[in-house]
């Protein structure tokens, strides 16, 4: 058995020179080293035989769980697969000390043949960039050979968000498959896609991409379900997860007349060893060509004002032809709402999607056609809504990556940051085709960068472990900060009294001081890990940590002056997902300090750290915002606005805004007081601060953005995961 990688995200094919490198890399003991020496001929004889299993959510704290996890892997050890499938979600929360502890279950003869894709809760608190997952269990993707059969693990988690997008891996996708040829491929990730599975955003960049090749089957968990799906050529196997009971997937090869096919079984065992487990005929996925590829859907919506009238074109062997707007609201997560039916004339087939109450702007068409065997193809296509909005698209510029992090801004200069490792600098006063300023090398970058206090330099976190200074004006390097670890938090630039200023910036556990010359002036530990922005009053530094705790750091030493529980949860796990991990803190025109959790924003005394107010919802997410007229505008990650009074927390009003808000807070527009807000599924709406009247505006995009936009030159400015910046005239 042959293995490659295959993205961006793996970090070294399972090869016997990869195997010596990790090994003086002083990576850790992944599975892989066995099946990279065996030839593709030995491993490849006979019918192939393997088990699957997915969402096993290993926690040392949990003993039933692991106990339930240490029997399904000896039962599959005593079936002697060729090899085992994992579909994600490995662990609670992507911890070393879960990984060991998942290591620790596995047979020593079974532990070579297990292949991993990380799930959304290896990734979405993960702030060490992946290198974890790769420390413990290699590549997060790559594809092999066994049997005559390409398997290929993908993986589109993001990090530090919970759904998922393929994004620039497409190409590497398609490359691969074009080296496969005609070889039938199995896919295995962690979300299902197709039907009402919307958990990754491009699913129908991805269908469109693996359409002409032989892709035959996807094997896929998070649900914690079975479910069995039959569309555009694939039979898609959702499996149940092992966390809630001893499943698992048993897959043989079969022959017959219609030619070779995958036998799927699910297996439970019984309550006991001594008992015998129960088996249920699940899938059959063919491997073989079918006689006719079907043609994909040629879709022709003519937007209007009330309805969106198509004409969709689907292959001949349809039977029926239904449509609906893509739920762009919806953020990873299932949507069942109802398709409208299309009435056939002749080859093509006609009707109308109702468009009352969706916003103006970028949307898509889903059409899917269905033949007499069940079988659905389905696609999209892009669709400019009219409708009088004030959001005007004045430039817009493809930087390429995802450009995650919040922007920065000076005066009319904008700074962007991307995945792909591009700082790119614009002027917003520009009009029409816009150009760089200057762009710069950084490594990816997942958090935003900020300016000096003068404005002369720019300050850049790097997943690489770099903290970089870049002249503002030219985008040259004027100094580095390295760490350890990568940097996935925003760099605070504070002003403090006698000197310039001071850089606060964490690394996964590490909060370090640094003067404006890049000069570390303290190091302290944060525990367990962090991802938020600190705040810093002039003397204190808050930071929300991995704990469950709000902690309070000497600007002058770095010593911790105390520490605030945010959440009485019992666990490690719970304490990281309930706690202010991810918050960007603030201090407060009154003095105190709000940490925000998923389940509290949290006002304590910057002296002490005792509570002053709390006000119930999930903003641990979008950045809150001081009001001058004393009011903090909150905004949860469930899109709801609130203004609560800073020194009391009363509430003042509140009013659902848009659907979903992930990290990127609302703006203040100095022209006007109001607030804009763009959700995560790109939504535009603008919000009265005084009285919170909500008005939408226009949907920008249908990418999704987890970026706080900026005003600058009178422009909005809005960064999204498709690589695009973009500025509008509001």
């Amino acid at each position: 058995m042959t293995e490659t990688p295959l993205t961006r995200r793996g970090f070294l094919g399972v090869t016997t020179a990869g195997i010596a490198l990790g090994a003086a890399a002083g990576w850790g003991p992944w599975p892989g080293g066995e099946m990279a020496s065996a030839s593709t001929e030995e491993t490849s004889e006979g019918a192939l035989r393997f088990a699957v299993l997915t969402d096993t959510h290993a926690n040392e704290d949990e003993s039933a769980r692991m106990t339930n996890l240490r029997r399904v892997f000896a039962a599959i050890e005593a079936e002697d697969p060729q090899f085992v499938l994992h579909c994600g979600d490995i662990t609670d929360y992507g911890s070393d000390d879960a990984f060991e502890a998942y290591r620790d279950l596995i047979p020593a003869a079974l532990w070579s043949r297990l292949r991993h894709v990380p799930g959304n809760h290896e990734i979405r608190w993960d702030t060490s960039a992946r290198r974890r997952f790769q420390h413990w269990l290699g590549p997060t993707s790559y594809g092999f050979d066994a049997g005559g059969v390409h398997f290929m693990a993908l993986d589109p988690t993001q990090l530090l968000q919970e759904p998922g997008l393929f994004a620039d891996d497409l190409a590497a996708l398609k490359e691969e498959l074009s080296e496969v040829k005609d070889r039938p491929s199995i896919l295995f990730l962690h979300y299902p896609l197709g039907g009402a599975n919307y958990y990754v955003n491009d699913t129908d960049a991805l269908l469109r991409t693996i359409a002409p090749f032989p892709v035959r089957g996807i094997f896929a968990g998070h649900r914690h379900l079975n479910e069995v799906d039959r569309f555009n050529g694939l039979t898609q196997v959702t499996t149940n997860a092992a966390r809630q009971g001893p499943f698992y997937l048993r897959v043989t090869e079969r022959r017959g007349q219609q030619g070779r096919a995958l036998h799927v079984e699910h297996v439970t065992l019984g309550t006991t060893d001594a008992d015998v487990p129960t088996v249920e005929s699940l899938a059959e996925i063919p491997l073989e060509a079918p006689s006719r590829r079907t043609e994909a859907i040629r879709i022709a919506p003519r937007p209007g004002d009330t309805e969106i009238a198509l004409t969709a074109v689907p292959d001949r062997t349809a039977v029926s032809v239904e449509a609906r707007l893509h739920p762009q609201a919806v953020f990873g997560a299932r949507d069942e709402t109802a398709w409208i039916p299309l009435v056939a004339r002749g080859r093509s087939w006609h009707g109308a999607v109702d468009r009352t109450g969706v916003a103006a702007g970028a949307q898509r068409v889903q059409v899917r056609a269905v033949d007499a065997s069940g079988m659905r193809r389905e696609e999209w296509a892009e669709v400019e809504l009219p409708g009088s909005t004030r959001a005007r698209l004045a430039w817009e510029l493809d930087i390429g990556g995802q450009l995650q992090g919040a922007l920065a801004v000076n005066g009319t200069t904008v700074v962007a940051c991307s995945t792909s490792g591009r700082v790119t600098a614009v002027d917003a006063s520009r009009r029409g085709r816009v150009r760089p300023l200057w762009t710069a090398d950084a490594g990816a970058v997942h958090r935003g960068a900020a300016f000096t206090p003068d404005g002369n330099r720019v300050v850049v976190p790097g997943a690489d472990g770099r903290l970089l200074a870049l002249d503002a004006r030219s985008g040259h390097a004027v100094w580095t900060s390295h760490f350890d670890k990568p940097v996935l938090t925003t760099p605070l630039v504070a002003g403090t009294d006698g000197d310039d200023g001071r850089i606060l910036i964490s690394a996964e556990d590490t909060l370090r001081c640094l003067d404006l010359d890049g000069a570390t002036l303290w190091e302290a530990p944060v525990p367990v890990r962090t991802a938020g922005r600190a705040a810093c009053d002039g003397d204190r530094v808050y930071v929300g940590a991995g704990d469950g705790r709000g902690y309070a750091y000497d600007l002058r030493t770095g010593a911790v002056l105390w520490s605030v529980l945010t959440t009485d949860r019992p666990d490690r796990y719970r304490q990281l997902i309930y706690g202010p991990w991810d918050d960007w803190v603030e201090v407060l025109p009154t003095g105190a300090v709000v940490f925000s959790t998923v389940v509290d924003a949290i006002a304590v005394d910057p002296r002490t750290g005792e509570e002053i107010w709390r006000s119930p919802g999930s903003y641990i997410f979008a950045p809150s915002l001081p009001l001058a007229d004393g009011g903090l505008l909150l905004t949860s990650e469930w899109g709801v606005v609130t203004v609560v009074d800073q020194a009391t927390g009363a509430t003042r009003w509140s009013a659902q805004a848009v659907p979903r808000v992930v990290n990127a807070g609302p703006v203040i527009d100095p022209r006007t007081g109001a607030a804009w807000l763009v959700s995560v599924g790109g939504l535009l709406a603008e919000v009265r601060p005084t009285d919170g009247v909500v008005t939408i505006d226009r949907q920008l995009f249908t990418a999704n953005t987890f970026s706080t936009p900026v005003m600058a030159a009178d422009k909005l400015v809005v960064a999204a995961q498709d690589g695009v910046l973009r500025a509008f005239t509001v």
